[in-house]
């Protein structure tokens, strides 16, 4: 294994919490953007009570890789106290964010290497999947959370700019 790099599944573990009350409040999907969206499906006459519960800084991915093209659909629940997310998904968190940030981790899973390695790890004949196991031995580097902390800064002020210069841009379109 490369200097630093380190295996997730010590870092992650699997989040199983059903929405037993029946909420349909919060009704996510995950995107190739690697971005939550509301979710678009057709709902009636769903129970509810299957679904997952995603809260705050946890992740959720869809292991079935088939029809997704060359992304993973995979995100980080940022915008929301807590959504619902289909029982086919895969709910997870880090164990421990003094160790691993999971904004860290997010701007791992949104690089292209990751996608390729998932695609690549993925089996199946008819429909291929990307397992919680294939998951867990995905190696990553994991530095000093204080570094950590730093790069996820540097990358949100970058973003942030962008989409300041973006909104500016579209009001001078206007």
């Amino acid at each position: 294994m490369k200097d630093g790099y380190r295996q997730l599944g010590d870092y992650i573990r699997p989040v199983d919490i059903r929405n037993t009350d029946g909420q349909e409040t919060n009704l996510l999907g995950v995107s190739v953007q690697k971005k939550f969206i509301p979710s678009i499906a057709n709902t009636v006459g769903t129970d509810f009570t299957k679904y997952k519960i995603v809260k705050k800084r946890q992740f959720t991915y869809i292991p079935d890789t088939s029809r997704r093209g060359d992304k993973i659909g995979i995100a980080l629940l940022e915008d929301y106290d807590i959504g619902i997310v289909s029982n086919i998904y895969t709910v997870f968190e880090v164990v421990d964010t003094e160790l691993l940030l999971p904004e860290y981790l997010m701007l791992w899973f949104m690089r292209p290497e990751f996608d390729r390695l998932a695609r690549f790890k993925s089996h199946g004949s008819v429909r291929e999947v990307f397992d919680w196991e294939q998951m867990c031995d995905v190696k990553l580097p994991v530095p000093n959370i204080v570094k950590q902390r730093k790069i996820v800064k540097a990358y949100k002020t970058i973003s942030d700019r962008i989409a300041l210069k973006q909104r500016l841009n579209d009001n001078l379109a206007a």
